[in-house]
């Protein structure tokens, strides 16, 4: 608006939370003499029917090109009054809401003087901005149907799977080589001690192989420009230095990147002269067959886990020096699977189903009846090196459940049943 501004300003009561502490005549008066303002009137509530139909009819008995309304905050009638004015003719976008309830009244309640002039001046202020204001109109613009999600843990993995089972293009960012996030990481889930592995990797291989969805590993985005509808985003993709047709996910590349390691070559140590002879006497047949041989390592573990039933010290320590692998990598192999223990375990391996099948159908009552016979909890070893018990996620058969297994029997187990399960297995192994 410029020189014929016709400015009507509608001061609101709002009942006792306005009028209360604000001093509205005095307001409507130094309101009067603000240039610009054609028409200035109070009602106790501009909100209510008669105070809109106020409104509406002022706007076009005054021909007025700018509406402030001085009440409440927008957040509560802005639109309520713009769609007004609509209706009348007057662009929405020529109406300002000044704010002298949240803003003015209630804060300064005890100080009606302050209130007052803090009133006048929010008005003085809006007034300034209508004059300035300019009349939108709604364009219509075209929407690009395509989605970037940025993050591939379990979160955005759900997302992209939704919107690409909709039917529209996706493309998932992940900084990280793969997907999982941190979710993948983790070795049970709360409340169900459920493994997060069986939940996840089903929806990991779906959006590795769904049609409308394009994965970008390794990068990161670059720019974002555009609007709602109509971005431009850039994806950077980190260098690699490795030939994706051919990589198995061994990770060997990432332990010896030059980029970001670059160690100092130490002499390799030797751990012989400090390994229980005894044990080298009783491993050595074991492990010299593949001296060298680095890739031997999960077949040796699991020859020498059976003579002791865990992996002692020294024997990890005599398996790193004889097969030429570094100690930590031999830990790495020794702490992934379950089949290897690093304390001592009894001669018979007991495992619990706690999964979300077995739970339900009485796992903890059969797990406290074991407990009860074989006198250990989960997690010990008896004294005699007869038993260890263990509680798993899951044993793969969870139609049978609740189960149990003892070694490599599986078992249905039922709390009564407890008993005559290890009458039988102490039986058989006479």
């Amino acid at each position: 608006m410029q020189t014929k501004d016709r400015v009507g300003v509608f001061v609101c009561h709002c009942g006792h939370n306005i009028a209360g502490s604000v001093d509205i005549k005095t307001v409507v008066e130094a309101v009067k003499k603000i240039p610009g303002v054609a028409f200035v009137t109070d009602y106790r509530y501009m909100c209510s029917t008669p105070g809109q139909e106020l409104v509406a009819n002022s706007i076009t008995e005054y021909k007025l090109t700018g509406v402030v309304m001085a009440n409440c905050s927008p957040n509560l009638h802005e639109r309520t009054f713009r769609n007004l004015a609509a209706k009348v003719g007057l662009n929405p976008y020529l109406l300002e809401v000044a704010n002298i309830r949240e803003h003015c009244s209630w804060p300064h309640w005890h100080q009606p003087e302050k209130a007052t002039h803090k009133a006048i001046t929010i008005i003085k202020t809006i007034v300034a901005r209508v004059k300035q204001d300019a009349a939108l109109y709604p364009i219509h613009s075209g929407i690009t149907k395509r989605a970037v999600v940025i993050g591939g843990g379990i979160a955005g993995i759900q997302c992209a799977l939704d919107i690409a089972d909709a039917g529209y293009d996706v493309h998932v960012v992940e900084k990280s080589p793969s997907i999982g996030g941190k979710m993948v990481q983790l070795s049970e889930t709360f409340p169900t001690l459920d493994c997060p592995q069986c939940i996840l990797t089903p929806k990991m291989t779906d959006l590795a192989n769904h049609g409308n969805i394009t994965l970008h590993t390794h990068s990161e985005v670059g720019e974002v420009e555009g609007y709602v509808g109509n971005f431009n985003v850039k994806i950077v993709e980190k260098p690699r230095y490795v030939d994706m047709e051919k990589c198995t996910g061994c990770g060997d590349c990432m332990t010896n990147c030059p980029v970001h390691y670059q160690p100092a070559i130490q002499p390799k140590p030797k751990y012989s002269k400090y390994i229980d002879k005894e044990i080298i006497a009783e491993i050595e047949p074991i492990v010299s067959p593949f001296t060298g041989d680095s890739s031997a390592v999960v077949q040796v573990l699991l020859d020498i886990n059976s003579i002791y039933n865990y992996l002692p010290e020294d024997a990890l320590k005599f398996v790193s020096e004889k097969l030429d692998v570094p100690l930590s990598r031999v830990y790495q192999v020794a702490s992934f699977y379950t089949a290897f223990s690093l304390t001592p375990r009894g001669r018979h391996i007991v495992k619990v189903c706690m999964g979300t099948a077995c739970h339900a159908k009485g796992a903890p009552r059969v797990l406290d009846e074991i407990e009860r016979r074989i006198g250990i909890r989960a997690g010990e070893t008896s004294k005699d090196m007869r038993y260890s018990l263990e509680t798993v996620n899951c044993l793969g058969c969870c139609a049978l459940g609740p189960v149990v297994t003892i070694d490599e029997t599986y078992y249905h187990a039922d709390p009564q049943d407890v008993g005559q399960m290890f009458d039988k297995f102490e039986e058989d192994e006479k």
